[in-house]
């Protein structure tokens, strides 16, 4: 392991365990690093990686060196809003008549946090949904189903493909009491098909 035991001035002074049992020292400038094969001799090949990339620690890193969409809810600041993205997928969760607990893109399981206070919500339509009957859904959360949708027909034309529409958010507490689940309640009949979103904005109560 590579461990920084000073700053002087404008050189670093880095000392690895190989270079401590041989009592060698590498000094780098701050931003450089060292291309000299005698000062890297002492290096493990993990410990070179760290040298030769080094220049990135010494200016902030920009967010060109961040892969895209690498930013979550947990690393931006506290009172920024905060996004989550739920889906709806009959392919994967099926379509009974019941309470179906909607989740993440990668089909893992997805809250809304404890104390977050939601200031919007929007149903983005992706595969139209189909059914044998005369389904209705409505959409919600742990102990409040209908907070986003009350039941709705499921030919509506909020679910269509590419369709994106505004829900009015009723949460009756004001924010949320405990991690919850979004749910989509189906009755009346069983959906056969349909694919949609639920995006979900708030912001970390106290």
């Amino acid at each position: 392991m590579i461990s920084y035991l000073s700053i002087l001035s404008e050189e670093k002074v880095i000392i690895s365990a190989s270079c401590l049992l041989s009592t060698k020292i590498i000094l780098l400038k701050c931003g450089q690093s060292s291309n000299s094969v005698s000062d890297l001799e002492y290096l493990t090949e993990r410990e070179r990686m760290v040298v030769t990339t080094n220049k990135y620690l010494h200016n902030s890193i920009g967010t060109e060196h961040l892969e895209a969409d690498s930013i979550t809810n947990a690393k931006t600041d506290a009172i920024a809003m905060k996004y989550l993205r739920f889906e709806y997928d009959f392919a994967v969760l099926g379509g009974a008549a019941s309470a179906i607990t909607l989740t993440a893109l990668d089909g893992t399981a997805q809250t809304i946090p404890d104390n977050a206070v939601i200031t919007n919500v929007w149903l983005e339509g992706v595969t139209d949904n189909t059914s044998g009957g005369s389904a209705t859904v409505a959409l919600g959360y742990t102990g409040a189903a209908t907070a986003f949708l009350g039941a709705t027909a499921f030919d509506h034309a909020m679910w269509n493909p590419n369709a994106v529409t505004k829900q009015t958010v009723v949460v009756a507490t004001g924010k949320t009491t405990a991690a919850v689940s979004v749910l989509a309640t189906i009755a009346t009949a069983a959906l056969t098909a349909g694919k949609w979103y639920v995006w979900v904005e708030y912001f970390e109560g106290a």
